[in-house]
């Protein structure tokens, strides 16, 4: 039986991307990084590339500032402490050299609670086409 239901952690997840658009943002929180991203996190973005944390830091340091709209987010749970989590965002960001983006995401992830802390896995992205 599971140690959390899909609502609890649907709950949970969302309040920790709010906190990792302020993290990855001008804050700059890689404590917060450190404790939500497990150590073998894999990222996958919308172009392809593939990064794990070290690669992702480096991509958190060349962005100016970051916002984020989550617009759905759905989880469920799987074994004792695994919830698998898909939904859709906006976001908006500026990198280093001026260059400015904004997309609708569509993503899926894999979380584990790990010691009363919810820790990403996995994480994919696929850019909408013609979002508004």
């Amino acid at each position: 039986m599971p140690n959390v239901t899909a609502e609890q952690a649907r709950e949970a997840i969302r309040m920790i991307f709010k906190e990792w658009t302020d993290a990855v943002g001008a804050v700059k929180d890689y404590t917060f990084l450190d404790r939500h991203l497990d150590d073998s996190w894999r990222y996958t973005d919308f172009n392809g590339t593939q990064r794990g944390k070290d690669e992702y830091r480096k991509l958190v340091d060349s962005i100016v500032w970051y916002t984020q709209d989550m617009r759905q987010l759905d989880a469920r749970i799987v074994g004792e402490d695994i919830a698998i989590v898909t939904g859709i965002y906006h976001s908006r960001a500026e990198v280093k050299g001026g260059v400015k983006l904004a997309n609708t995401i569509i993503f899926s992830g894999v979380w584990e609670l790990q010691d009363h802390v919810w820790k990403s896995l996995l994480h994919h992205t696929t850019r909408m086409a013609d979002a508004p």
